[in-house]
């Protein structure tokens, strides 16, 4: 039995050979001995990572051809309003109010929305009054006490407006103003008395007239006097072209422009009314 097994190993041996022998002469492989099966290998215990999936771009969408939209306006910057102070070479609005305020208050005669030389010259006149001393600027608290003095914006009273000439004094502005036919065409600086001797209000007429009179009284001088009230009359005062506001009367209207004293005396007759006031 052994014989015949080692007989048939070395046939199969012979012919093994044979055949590698014949298949490399014709070029051809020798054909792979199939590898034995391995096991599937047992899953852990523990779960894989799920892997993440990658990106996928988007396609973008092909647009179809528009037309181009017209371009938004570019809104305009909000305009800056001048602020306090207001100096020369300024202009606008607020130099307008400014001086629309001096017209009523009568050291203006127009407006022009420019701080120009008259207005600056306006400005100075209305900060000496009333004790703004400095550069000639409206200031904040200038505007202020120019504003409250002409709250009546310009309105005279109808005393004032007959259609008669009539001399109107306003003593909280401390202004007199000659108006005729309804119009002021003089304005000038007025001072009043104290507490002590006060100037009275109320709607007079001028009953006497006198060039160079002094005051029997306090034997000061009152050039161009104007009488209206008793011993009260509306007069060029030195004093007042000296001292100012500093000083007072003793219940007389003063003036202290001299000249537009004597214009006043030349065009007032007697007769004439003088009407005295608190704005």
């Amino acid at each position: 039995m052994a014989s015949k097994l080692g007989a048939i190993r070395a046939i199969t041996s012979v012919a093994s050979a044979a055949l590698t022998i014949a298949l490399l002469s014709t070029g051809m492989s020798t054909p792979a001995v199939a590898a034995t099966p391995q096991p599937a290998a047992t899953p852990s215990a523990t779960p894989s990572a799920t892997p993440t999936p990658s990106p996928t771009a988007t396609p973008s969408p092909t647009s179809s051809p528009s037309p181009s939209p017209s371009p938004k306006p570019k809104p305009k910057p909000p305009r800056v309003p001048r602020t306090f102070p207001v100096i020369r070479g300024d202009h606008g609005p607020l130099v307008t109010k400014v001086q629309q305020r001096l017209v009523w208050i009568g050291l203006l005669t127009k407006t022009t929305g420019v701080f120009d030389a008259k207005t600056v010259a306006a400005v100075r006149s209305f900060r000496d009054k009333w004790g703004f001393y400095g550069e000639p600027i409206v200031t904040a608290a200038v505007f202020k006490r120019l504003d409250v003095l002409t709250h009546t914006h310009g309105q005279l009273p109808k005393a004032c407006l007959t259609p008669k000439k009539v001399i109107c004094v306003d003593m909280t502005q401390r202004v007199l103003r000659l108006v005729q036919l309804r119009k002021t065409v003089l304005t000038t600086d007025a001072r009043f008395g104290t507490s002590q001797n006060p100037t009275v209000k109320g709607v007079f007429k001028v009953y006497r007239k006198d060039v160079r009179h002094v005051s029997s009284l306090y034997k000061t001088p009152m050039p161009y006097s104007m009488f209206f009230n008793g011993g009260s009359a509306v007069h060029f005062s030195p004093y007042f072209l000296a001292d100012g506001y500093y000083g007072a009367s003793h219940g007389c209207v003063n003036i202290r422009d001299l000249a537009v004293a004597k214009r006043l005396f030349r065009v007032t007759s007697i007769g004439t009314p003088v009407v005295i006031y608190a704005s």
